[in-house]
């Protein structure tokens, strides 16, 4: 059961500096630039890090002439959450901040519950900033987190890039990620509520040892170093940018192609990199294959032969140029429902959609997707039976197909219009790794640093 805390502040305690308004702005300019009157969505589960962020964050934008607006998500994991989501509006709205509670619906996996539940709010609150006109995610990561991740990361056999953490910044279409706790000590955020005689809720699924971050927390995390891994990884980044477009292409389909023989030419480092990347973009996948997979692609494009592998969801087929392709498994089914909305499906495709209920669906798992009026269709567009079985369509409320944006074809007209178009969550060519803001390392620059999102080239 959740317990409501409050911090006594002991004399063990009063090395915990609070973060004052002036430390959290100076956190804040980092990130520049803002709007005029900045409008941020905050995370807030009710914990003392994301509550202290609230607080902080609220300030900020208030001084600036915005405002802040708190987004709940209830997992609904636990028969408690309903009621822990409802309090936490509460207590935003005693103190002027608008509230929306997010609840995760559907089945849960019996399995992996806690990687989806993190890609559940991950969608939640992306979904949610972007309805509230947010341009700016807050997320209340902080140290303690950020070495808990690196630990993981570094169990799992992740690369460089990945044993760099977190980014402070993450840009994404319409809204950025920005998390400015990123290096402070949790024992700061907490002093920081108990200062203003705020408390919090702690969440017991933060012990639940049937979580690998729970155990890994109870066990005790040593402190990771992080700042040297992060200049590199933007250095590293630097140089991928720099040579993708000489390499590979993706199309509107999603579809890459790899010119072999100018991959082969980068240095190594890069050229492994490249095809993390790839596999990134075209797979659909916020993170990088593992290392020990990646690695025996790596070798087999350095060979003489032919390649045909699987890596990151997607097949690897050629000789001189390489195709990579989504693999035909693995889609999801995504429910949208209520006011016009842009969704981002299997991590891909934005597939805007008018208002009413509807359902986004592989087009292989639609028989009617295939059906006779639309063979001319087919036949005009210029993409293989493999690749449109890959393409999201839209099912109407009664189950039956009602558009394939990529085709141009709509049942009514309603869902005439609906369009699609490839922008994945990890571009080939997007804004580089943001150190954490106290690291010094984004003094006098941006993170988000105006590159364009999307492919490398798109014919």
């Amino acid at each position: 059961m959740s317990v409501v805390m409050r911090m006594d502040a002991g004399p063990e305690r009063s090395l915990s500096r609070p973060v004052g308004p002036s430390e959290f702005a100076s956190r804040m300019e980092v990130f520049v630039p803002y709007e005029r009157k900045p409008r941020l969505a905050v995370g807030l589960s009710g914990g003392a890090d994301s509550t202290a962020l609230a607080v902080l964050a609220g300030e900020w934008a208030r001084d600036r002439g915005g405002e802040v607006v708190a987004l709940v998500v209830d997992h609904g994991l636990r028969s408690e959450s309903p009621a822990e989501a409802r309090s936490v509006a509460t207590w935003c709205a005693r103190r002027g901040i608008p509230a929306d509670v997010l609840v995760w619906r559907g089945p849960k996996p019996r399995t992996g519950i806690e990687a989806a539940a993190r890609d559940a709010r991950q969608a939640l609150l992306g979904e949610a900033a972007a309805r509230h006109g947010a341009l700016h995610l807050l997320l209340a990561h902080h140290a303690g987190d950020q070495a808990e991740t690196i630990a993981m990361r570094r169990g799992k056999g992740s690369g460089p890039l990945g044993l760099a953490g977190m980014s402070a910044c993450i840009e994404r279409p319409g809204y950025r990620v920005l998390r400015p706790l990123l290096d402070l000590a949790k024992e700061r955020l907490t002093a920081t509520l108990a200062c203003r005689g705020e408390a919090w809720i702690d969440d017991p699924m933060n012990r639940d040892l049937r979580f690998a971050r729970a155990r890994m927390r109870a066990a005790g995390v040593p402190a990771q170093p992080v700042r040297g891994r992060a200049a590199w990884r933007v250095m590293l980044e630097g140089e991928l940018a720099a040579s993708l477009p000489a390499v590979v292409s993706v199309d509107r389909w999603g579809v890459g192609t790899l010119d072999r023989q100018a991959w082969a030419r980068l240095p190594r480092g890069i050229a492994r990199l490249a095809v993390a990347r790839i596999a990134q973009t075209v797979g659909g996948r916020d993170y990088p294959p593992r290392s020990d997979r990646l690695d025996g692609l790596v070798s087999g494009l350095l060979a003489d032969g032919p390649v045909a592998a699987t890596l990151g969801r997607c097949l690897w087929r050629g000789r001189d140029t390489v195709t990579i392709l989504r693999e035909v498994r693995h889609l999801p089914v995504v429910e949208a429902s209520g006011v016009p909305r842009e969704v981002l499906w299997d991590g891909r495709f934005r597939v805007g959609l008018p208002a009413g209920a509807w359902t986004l669906r592989a087009c292989g798992t639609v028989p009617d997707a295939a059906s006779t009026d639309r063979r001319e269709e087919e036949r005009r567009a210029p993409v293989p039976l493999r690749v449109a079985a890959t393409l999201p369509v839209v099912v109407g409320p009664e189950g039956g197909l009602a558009a394939v944006p990529h085709l141009g074809w709509a049942r009514d007209g309603a869902a005439g219009s609906c369009r699609s178009r490839f922008a994945p969550g990890r571009p080939l060519v997007g804004p580089s790794f943001a150190p954490p803001p106290g690291s010094g390392m984004l003094a006098g620059r941006s993170p988000y640093d105006g590159r364009a999102s999307g492919t490398a080239r798109t014919p």
